[in-house]
């Protein structure tokens, strides 16, 4: 997954209605993360807290490694935080199954 992997993915699914109400987990374990930087990773999180077609009740889960992805995702959470609007609940993790055990909690 590149930058442009994930703005078509935005594009593609955080856009339209029909998805909404559903948890996602991002594996980007394999990701090439060498694009992505603090300003890009703001104006993703501006545009987030303005989407109507992501259910504020839904949850994110991202599965990262440890370096750049945990640091820029926990930036990418704080940006959240202090971005207008509301937004739903995103958490990183280390593994699949810690991120599934986490999504199945209501």
């Amino acid at each position: 997954m590149k930058q442009d992997d994930f703005v078509e993915y935005v594009k593609e699914i955080w856009s339209h209605d029909k998805y909404y109400g559903f948890n996602e987990l991002f594996d980007v374990t394999q990701a090439d993360w060498s694009e992505f930087n603090f300003s890009y990773l703001i104006e993703v999180a501006k545009n987030a807290s303005q989407l109507r077609t992501i259910d504020i009740k839904s949850k994110l889960a991202w599965v990262v490694l440890e370096g750049k992805q945990r640091e820029l995702t926990e930036f990418y959470k704080s940006a959240k935080l202090m971005t207008p609007g509301t937004s739903r609940k995103l958490e990183a993790f280390n593994s699949k199954d810690e991120a599934m055990q986490w999504l199945r909690i209501k």
